[in-house]
C-alpha cells in the first residue's frame, strides 16, 4: 500500500464515520448530512485499482471508528446499512450496472442486513415490533414536549396518536424500505453529478425525462391493492408496504412526466423546484402525480411509444 492510498483511506474513512455521526448527534441537519456517509468510500474505491479492497477496508475503518465514538451498536448499525451500501454500490458501479438495478440490489442488501442484525438484537419478530413501537412512542412524547416548549398543541387525543402510532407501525417497512432506496439513489445522483462521471466510463442515467417504470409492475401494484381486502390481518399488512413501494415508484414516474413538460416549456429551475417542493408535501398532489404515473402506461403522456395500428390504448384517441 502506498502512502497516498493510506492518507485517501485513512480520510474516506474519517469522513464516513463524520458523516454518519452526525446523523447520530446533530438534530435534524445531522440525519440528512448521514445520508451522504457511503460517497466518502464509493469516490475512494469506484474505478479505482483494488477497489474491492479499497472499499472493504474504508468501511472496515469506518465502523471501528464509529464503535469507538458511539459504541458497538452504532458501529454495527454503519455497517449493516451504509457500509453495505458502500460496497455494494462500488461494485455495482465498477460492473457498469443501470440505476435501477443498482437502487434494487442496494435496497435490498441493506433491508436484509439490517432487518437479520436487527431481528438477532431482538430475538423475534414479536419483540422487534415492541421495540419498534417504543421507539416511535418515545419520539412522539419528545416531540410533543418540543411542541409544548413552544406553546403549541399537537392537536391530537390519546385515542389518534394511538392511531397515528399503530399505522406508522404497519407501514414502517415500506418507509424503512423508501428510506434505503432514496438515500442509495441520492449517493448515485451526486456522485455522477458533482463526482467525475467521466470515470464511471458509462452513462449513468439517460434522460429522466423519458425515464418509465416497467410494465409487469402494474401487476404487483394490482394483486397487493386487491391482497388489502383479504381478510387476515397479516397478509393485508405485508400488502400495504409493498402497494405504498411500488406507488413510490410510479410517483417518480409521474415525476418523469412533470419533468418532460417542464423542459418543454422551457420552465425556470426556481419553478421547477417548487412545483416540486409543493408536489411532495400535499397529498393531493403527490396522488394525482401518482395515478399519472399509473396510467401512462396506457395513455402514454409523452407520447413514448410508436404510433400502434390498432387502437389498444387511450392514446390512440388522443
Amino acid at each position: 500500500m502506498t502512502r497516498a492510498m493510506a492518507i485517501g483511506m485513512a480520510r474516506a474513512a474519517l469522513m464516513a464515520a463524520a458523516l454518519f455521526l452526525a446523523g447520530c448527534y446533530v438534530p435534524i441537519a445531522g440525519a440528512f448530512l448521514m445520508i451522504f456517509a457511503p460517497l466518502p468510500v464509493m469516490d475512494f474505491s469506484i474505478r479505482r485499482p483494488a477497489w474491492f479492497a479499497r472499499a472493504a477496508v474504508a468501511v472496515a475503518i469506518a465502523a471501528g471508528l464509529i464503535t469507538l465514538t458511539a459504541g458497538w451498536p452504532a458501529g454495527a448499525a454503519y455497517f449493516v446499512t451504509f457500509g453495505v451500501a458502500s460496497i455494494l454500490l462500488s461494485w455495482l458501479l465498477e460492473r457498469q450496472v443501470r440505476f435501477e438495478l443498482v437502487v434494487l440490489i442496494s435496497t435490498a442488501a441493506m433491508l436484509l442486513a439490517g432487518g437479520l442484525v436487527a431481528l438477532i438484537a431482538t430475538g423475534s419478530p414479536a419483540a422487534l415490533v415492541d421495540t419498534l413501537r417504543n421507539a416511535l412512542s418515545a419520539g412522539m412524547m419528545h416531540g410533543e414536549q418540543f411542541y409544548r416548549t413552544l406553546g403549541m398543541e399537537n392537536g391530537l387525543s390519546p385515542e389518534a396518536q394511538a392511531n397515528v402510532l399503530n399505522i406508522t407501525v404497519r407501514i414502517s417497512p415500506a418507509l424503512v424500505a423508501l428510506s434505503a432506496a432514496f438515500a442509495v439513489l441520492i449517493n448515485m445522483m451526486v456522485f455522477w453529478r458533482w463526482f467525475n462521471r467521466e470515470r464511471l466510463g458509462y452513462r449513468l442515467f439517460g434522460d429522466l425525462a423519458r425515464w418509465s417504470t416497467p410494465e409487469w409492475l402494474i401487476w404487483i401494484l394490482l394483486a397487493t391493492g386487491f391482497a388489502l381486502f383479504v381478510p387476515m390481518p397479516a397478509v393485508r399488512t405485508v400488502a400495504l408496504d409493498i402497494f405504498i413501494f411500488v406507488a413510490a415508484i410510479y410517483f417518480c414516474q409521474g415525476l418523469a412526466i412533470m419533468r418532460f413538460y417542464f423542459k418543454m416549456l422551457a420552465m425556470p429551475s426556481l419553478a421547477r423546484g417548487l412545483i416540486y417542493l409543493v408536489t411532495g408535501i400535499q397529498p393531493i398532489l403527490t396522488a394525482l402525480v401518482c395515478a399519472a404515473g399509473v396510467f401512462d402506461m396506457w395513455i402514454d403522456f409523452r407520447r413514448l411509444k410508436p404510433p400502434s395500428q390498432e387502437a389498444g390504448n387511450f392514446g390512440d384517441f388522443l
